[in-house]
């Protein structure tokens, strides 16, 4: 601005490239404007007026064999098929008890989930040393207890299946060292 202010004062005149003037701009009627909004101009080309193509279809995961689908499923077993068995064969099904609990004549293997808590009650043969698990007790939720609206069953089965996962992970990795009950013995008698 300066600069064009410093010609103009002295004297310096620039040719006019706008060329002659022709008609004023006027603006259109409000009515024409409105009736106008939101179409094309009439003068479109074949060019802009094409469809372009559709875009390529996305790529299509692989098949997952059944087998597979099988296997990845969490294992349903049933809570009261705990009953009856003896310290190895629960050890062999949930690993190692997170804690051990001496209630005479009972013995107590409390197992942890990620939401649920698992007891089990050893109790003696009649007449025998041989311990076998006659009940379970299965805790879960913020307060301890299974959620009110749930089954308890169902419930049941879901703490199970997590355990048995949670152990089947645990034979995969490490090997933990198993906490000994509190007499000293490995298998709790």
């Amino acid at each position: 601005m300066l600069g064009l202010s410093a010609c103009a004062e002295l004297g310096i005149q620039f040719p006019d490239f706008r060329g002659p003037a022709t008609e004023t701009a006027r603006p259109a009627a409000e009515e024409q404007a409105l009736s106008n909004a939101g179409r094309f101009p009439e003068d479109i080309t074949e060019e802009v007026a094409k469809l372009k193509p559709p875009p390529p279809l996305p790529i299509r995961k692989p098949e997952v064999p059944p087998a597979a689908i099988e296997a990845a499923k969490v294992p349903e077993v049933e809570p009261d098929s705990l009953v009856g068995l003896d310290f190895e064969r629960t050890t062999a099904l949930l690993g190692e008890p997170a804690l051990l609990i001496e209630e005479p004549p009972a013995k107590i293997w409390a197992y942890n989930g990620a939401s649920c808590v698992l007891h089990v009650f050893f109790y003696p043969k009649v007449g025998g040393t041989d311990f076998r698990v006659l009940t379970y007790e299965v805790k879960g939720g913020a307060e301890g207890d299974a959620s009110s609206d749930a089954d308890p069953k169902d419930f049941a089965r879901l703490c199970l299946s997590e355990l048995l996962v949670q152990a089947e992970a645990s034979r995969g990795g490490e090997d933990a060292s198993p906490i000994q009950p509190a007499n000293g013995t490995a298998d709790g008698s």
